[in-house]
């Protein structure tokens, strides 16, 4: 179940996503304006001095909505999906600083950006950001990247022009992170080629994050891929797959045992085997590894 920020259907989105899954998935689609009318969708317009987000509704308008009261209703539409009814739930949407409390596997968005953007950080590259409104320059809120080398800017997607004049104030960026599931491939190679750097794509890291916690025995290999990576992955089991994934994301053993109903100390064993298969020593150098791959 991919659960969004506007209208659904977001056909366009959910199978680039699914492009890069490359298995056969029932994909399925709720968005959180879905229902609504239009005085209901005016009343989660921001308010003055709320944090924004922007999504577009069924005829492709865009929408600019107040953050922390859609991810107040995106919250409760997760917790009430059935329980057992999906194999996984998608929130398919960065920006969203918060847990959601869903009764199966979840891949939240923004826990993905989040974690490869600390790693790479971390190893002691420059990281650039593009976000898709001015405003979310100023309302980044991720209190461990003040740490790092991270810089931000805007630029509209599908807007060539406004990507090179982001491009211009990363210049020192060493890599840009595309942080927005509004992007679409187009958009990545725009900004690949104009600064021949390595770009990271939202969209990507999602359909990554899908393969691992759906835990197929031989997902197929992506692009970029090595050989030597794909045989350590191959070593993992399904479960392992998953916590591979979810450990990624940051979530604590607790959150992992939550979500995929098992208990903490066999989450700890699972990540013991994971961190031992993949030969790494730390969860960033995981991250790094499975980024580095294209796999997520």
């Amino acid at each position: 179940m991919f659960v969004s920020v506007g209208q659904s259907p977001r056909t366009e989105l959910v199978d680039s996503v699914m492009r890069d899954v490359g298995m056969p998935v029932e994909a399925h689609e709720i968005g959180a304006l879905d229902g609504l009318d239009e005085e209901a969708i005016d009343d989660l317009r921001p308010l003055p001095g709320e944090a924004r987000i922007i999504t577009v509704l069924r005829n492709d308008e865009s929408i600019v909505l107040s953050k922390p009261r859609i991810a107040d209703r995106m919250s409760r539409i997760v917790a009430n999906l059935p329980s057992g009814a999906y194999d996984l739930v998608v929130i398919l949407t960065t920006g969203l600083f918060r847990d959601f409390q869903s009764s199966c596997p979840t891949v939240n968005t923004q826990r993905v950006m989040e974690a490869t953007v600390m790693s790479l950080a971390f190893r002691g590259d420059a990281i650039g950001l593009i976000q898709p409104l001015e405003d979310q320059v100023d309302e980044l809120d991720i209190p461990a990247l003040g740490l790092f080398q991270i810089t931000a800017t805007h630029a509209q997607n599908a807007n060539r022009a406004s990507l090179a004049s982001a491009l211009l104030d990363l210049a020192e960026c060493e890599i840009i992170v595309l942080n927005s599931v509004s992007f679409d491939e187009e958009d990545r190679q725009t900004v690949a080629k104009a600064s021949g750097k390595p770009v990271i794509l939202a969209r990507r890291l999602v359909a990554g994050a899908i393969r691992l916690l759906l835990g197929r025995p031989y997902p197929p290999p992506q692009p970029g891929a090595s050989q030597d990576f794909t045989d350590k992955l191959m070593r993992l089991t399904p479960r392992e797959k998953q916590v591979l994934s979810l450990v990624a994301e940051g979530l604590s053993n607790k959150a992992v045992a939550r979500q995929l109903g098992i208990s903490p100390k066999t989450v700890e064993i699972h990540r013991a085997n994971v961190m031992n298969k993949m030969e790494v020593s730390s969860v960033g150098a995981l991250i790094r590894l499975v980024v580095s791959s294209g796999q997520f």
